[in-house]
């Protein structure tokens, strides 16, 4: 019994010293994490294909999907537009995704600084799934997809609980009425919620 609630203090004190370490430098889960990315568990609670329904995406759409590390969520949401832009910092994680989908025909790769590939106005709708927060500056990213947004488009923020950067839902809010978005819906609870944007 000794054992057990020394493990559950173990795992409780190192969720709390990694959320303070992301809190206090925010940076992308690192290539060689990519594995935590895909664990079991996770896609059990945050199954690809349901996380993609609720994007509620149209045939016609063109997709921005930023930070899409090791591609978990990629296939299913190519399903259901007509062209997906996959796009991360880091480029092993782009190759890894890449090497998933490479028989779908309606996937663009983008690599590196976002803010440097010059998109304007090219996407009905972007999606950042649990991304937003790792970047050190996020009112930044989400002017960049501002400026990468058709005239009535969405941007899309999913964030679960469990992973170490997680915010709140009135975090997101805040980042977002900065960069000049205003909500239009919200779904989900404190564990797992989705939002949407639209310019304000």
């Amino acid at each position: 019994m000794n054992i057990l609630i020394y493990l559950l203090l173990a795992v409780i004190g190192f969720q709390i010293a990694i959320r303070l370490w992301f809190r206090t430098f925010p940076q992308a889960i690192p290539f060689g994490w990519a594995w935590l990315l895909e664990n079991p568990w996770r896609k059990w609670y945050r199954q690809p294909e349901r996380t993609a329904e609720r994007m509620s995406l149209r045939t016609t759409d063109v997709v921005l999907e930023v930070g899409c590390g090791s591609g978990l969520f990629t296939r299913a949401l190519a399903k259901r537009c007509k062209k997906l832009m996959v796009h991360d910092l880091e480029p092993r994680y782009v190759g890894l995704t890449k090497s998933k989908t490479q028989d779908l025909s309606n996937l663009e790769y983008l690599s590196g600084d976002l803010s440097k590939q010059g998109l304007v106005r090219v996407a009905d709708v972007i999606v950042l799934i649990s991304v937003l927060p790792e970047i050190p500056n996020p009112v930044a990213m989400l002017e960049v997809c501002v400026k990468a947004l058709k005239s009535g488009g969405r941007i899309i923020i999913s964030q679960e609980f469990f992973e170490p950067e997680y915010v709140t839902s009135v975090r997101i809010d805040a980042w977002a009425q900065a960069a000049g978005l205003k909500a239009t819906a919200h779904e989900g609870g404190f564990f797992l919620y989705t939002n949407q944007y639209t310019r304000a």
